[in-house]
């Protein structure tokens, strides 16, 4: 089994061919095997000077790697730096050299003959974790930094690990920490007096409750936006046959993805796709066409499409503007659940045509909160739609500048889900007027998931799943 205490090396940078390739090595025999493979160059002589070196901390090196027989492997720049100012909290060495598959393995078999084994996939910034250099918010806002796909994704990443949202964590656990010492001291005297319970020290705890959970519903809020900058908002295009909803996906897809013709029922299956708008990243799902009639084939595409409307965050509902509101339109309105309803942006497409519609009528029937008119013949309207889908995401929550770090992993979410419940539980609790006792076990069970959500008192089962979704060298 791997110990913590080994020397680790890892190849860091990507594999394959580049101007440069580093190899990491962390742990107490760091610095005795750089010596051992490393020779310094004189920069007067230009020739090996190994006797009496001595690296310092945070300074680079010029020279050469080296085998057993004294052959050289490769041209090099090491650097070495000293416990615990590091990334690891432990002695690491830095090897830059030739970005060639070659040289970056004949060095990593090199480290690992001097007696050092090969790093496990994270296990470096397990290492940084377990050392105390980082919680465990931090180490997986690291990884999040390497998966970022937007450039809002990867500011609220680089905040978390600077530790914005640990400090949140913090803030609210020492809140609760406060309110189980008020409640220790109110048990304490109800032995002497039970009047006590209803006392106005009852009524404060009650009311700190009440704001806890304000608190808790805002850093739910950011686990909400995390999810969508992580994952995608699930986008679904939607309409009757034939009123452009494949040509709305190749729009916005930027490519000709969607077959397009006059025929309708085209579409017969769910064709998807990651897209960036705006810095929002989106998972956009075009279906097809919704009508009551159609072939078998037809209908089963349909029934897909109905499943991923119920699925979706985000519906775009598409009407043809030469028609206006068709029976068809008013069918598929219905089958949009009530959970859809206030994510809905209504497209009314083909405004370059002759149109047949009154935009008080489509209101009237459609009482969605956002209605578009567009075509994707002439390209009018649709950057009006970019912001409105940009805006439905975040209702003017997320703003550029907003520079705050958000929840962007699932275990998150579940450990955020149940603080929630807790808190709940125990505000439930106290306006029942239960015992405080009892009242007490909610809040520390809030208590320990956030202290979960930190990394504190976390099995390895847990750690393992979170540090093997790193790659090999970070």
């Amino acid at each position: 089994m791997p110990n913590e205490n080994d020397t680790i090396v890892a190849i860091s940078t990507p594999p394959g061919e580049g101007g440069i390739g580093i190899v990491r090595i962390s742990g107490p025999k760091s610095k005795d095997i750089a010596l051992q493979i490393f020779i310094k160059a004189s920069p007067k002589q230009k020739a090996f000077d190994k006797q009496g070196f001595s690296p310092e901390s945070k300074k680079l090196y010029y020279g050469y790697i080296v085998d057993e027989k004294g052959k050289e492997i490769d041209e090099v720049l090491l650097s070495f730096m000293q416990a615990p100012y590091t990334y690891t909290r432990e002695d690491v060495v830095e090897i830059n050299a030739h970005g060639g598959l070659v040289s970056l393995r004949n060095i990593l078999e090199l480290i690992i003959k001097k007696g050092a084994r090969l790093a496990n996939p994270g296990e470096f910034t397990k290492r940084a974790y377990l050392n105390g250099r980082i919680d465990l918010l931090q180490a997986e806002s690291i990884l999040q930094i390497v998966h970022a796909k937007t450039e809002k994704g990867l500011k609220a990443a680089i905040q978390g690990l600077k530790g914005a949202i640990s400090g949140e964590i913090l803030k609210i656990r020492d809140e609760i920490i406060n309110i189980l010492a008020e409640i220790e001291v109110d048990v304490d005297f109800a032995h002497e007096d039970l009047d006590l319970v209803e006392s106005e020290q009852y009524e404060s705890i009650a009311g700190k409750v009440k704001e806890l959970k304000k608190q808790v519903d805002v850093l739910l809020e950011k686990r909400t936006r995390g999810k969508i900058l992580q994952e995608g908002l699930k986008t679904v295009i939607v309409g009757k046959p034939n009123v452009g909803k494949s040509s709305l996906y190749n729009y916005l897809v930027q490519e000709d993805r969607a077959i397009v013709t006059e025929i309708p029922g085209t579409t017969r299956d769910l064709l998807i796709e990651y897209i960036n708008i705006k810095g929002v990243p989106l998972k956009l799902i075009d279906t097809a066409g919704l009508r009551k009639s159609g072939d078998v084939v037809e209908k089963i595409g349909m029934e897909i499409s109905r499943k991923a409307m119920e699925e979706a965050d985000l519906l775009l509902f598409l009407l043809d503007a030469t028609t206006g509101i068709t029976a068809e339109d008013k069918w598929i309105s219905e089958k949009i659940s009530a959970k859809n309803s206030e994510s809905v942006i209504v497209v009314i497409n083909k405004i370059d045509l002759e149109k047949n519609y009154e935009k008080e009528k489509i209101e009237q029937y459609l009482p969605y909160k956002k209605i578009m008119e567009t075509s994707l013949e002439t390209g009018e309207g649709l950057e009006e739609l970019e912001d409105a889908i940009v805006e439905m995401v975040f209702s003017g929550g997320l703003q550029e500048e907003e520079g705050g770090a958000l929840f962007l992993e699932v275990r998150h979410g579940e450990l955020l889900s149940r603080v929630a419940m807790s808190v709940d539980d125990a505000l439930k609790a106290l306006e029942q007027k239960y015992p405080l006792d009892i009242v007490s076990i909610d809040m520390r069970l809030a208590q320990q998931c956030l202290g979960n959500l930190l990394g504190e008192n976390t099995g390895e089962a847990v750690l393992s799943n979170i540090f093997e979704r790193f790659c090999i060298g970070k």
